[in-house]
C-alpha cells in the first residue's frame, strides 16, 4: 500500500518505475488460471503463418430465427405492393417510388444484420504489440488496431450502449493513457476470454 496514493489516483509499480492510475489498476481484469485453457462456445484460437495469434468469435443468435421469416414477410410484402405492381402494370409511378424508399432501405438493413447473425465474425489478432479487431462478413467489414504492452489495463466496462434499460458491457484496453474500446456485442464469456488472451499477449511483449 505504499507505493498506492488513493487521494492523487496513482500506483507506483517498482519494476518498471512508472506511475499508473490507481483506479485503473484496481479495475483491471482478473484472469482466472484456466480461463484460456476452456475457450467459451464459438470462439476460435489459431496461429498465422507469421505466428500471430488469431482469435475468432462466431455464433448466430436466436433472433436470427425470428429476423427470416419477419424479413420475408415484410419485406416482401412491401416491395411487391409498392414496385412490384408496377413492373407488373409496365408504368413508372414516381410518387409510389419516393414512397416506397424509406421500405427499401429498411430490407437492406434487416437483409445486411441477418446476413451478419450467419455469416459474419469478430476477428482479433495480437502480433508484437499491436492488436486488430475486424468485424464482418469474408473481407467486407470495418478494421480498428490499439496498442498493447507489459503496463496495459485490460477491463470490462459499463458502455453507453443500452438493451433493456442495462448498460451493455466492452472490452476496455488502456495503454500510455490511450483508451480503446471493443465488443458490445459479444456474448460475456467471449468478452471474458478475449480480454485475458490480450492480458496475456501484454504481459509477454
Amino acid at each position: 500500500m505504499e507505493d498506492v496514493n488513493v487521494a492523487t489516483d496513482l500506483a507506483l509499480c517498482r519494476s518498471c518505475g512508472k506511475t499508473s492510475s490507481f483506479a485503473m489498476v484496481a479495475g483491471g481484469l482478473q484472469m482466472s488460471p484456466d480461463i484460456l485453457s476452456t475457450p467459451p462456445r464459438g470462439i476460435r484460437v489459431a496461429k498465422t503463418f507469421r505466428g500471430a495469434q488469431q482469435i475468432s468469435y462466431h455464433r448466430i443468435p436466436l433472433a436470427v430465427l425470428f429476423l427470416i421469416p419477419f424479413t420475408a414477410f415484410w419485406s416482401g410484402l412491401s416491395m411487391w405492393g409498392i414496385y412490384g405492381s408496377q413492373f407488373r402494370k409496365g408504368q413508372f409511378n414516381l410518387g409510389q417510388s419516393l414512397f416506397g424508399i424509406p421500405f427499401l432501405i429498411g430490407t437492406i438493413v434487416l437483409l445486411s444484420l441477418i446476413t451478419f447473425m450467419l455469416f459474419g465474425k469478430w476477428l482479433i489478432t495480437l502480433e508484437n504489440g499491436t492488436g486488430t479487431v475486424f468485424v464482418g462478413v469474408g473481407p467486407v467489414g470495418w478494421r480498428r488496431t490499439f496498442a498493447y504492452n507489459r503496463t496495459t489495463t485490460i477491463s470490462l466496462r459499463p458502455t453507453n450502449v443500452r438493451y433493456n434499460g442495462v448498460a451493455q458491457t466492452a472490452i476496455q484496453v488502456r495503454t500510455d493513457e490511450t483508451t480503446f474500446e471493443f465488443g458490445t456485442g459479444l456474448r460475456r464469456e467471449a468478452q471474458e476470454f478475449i480480454a485475458a488472451a490480450i492480458l496475456q499477449a501484454a504481459t509477454h511483449t
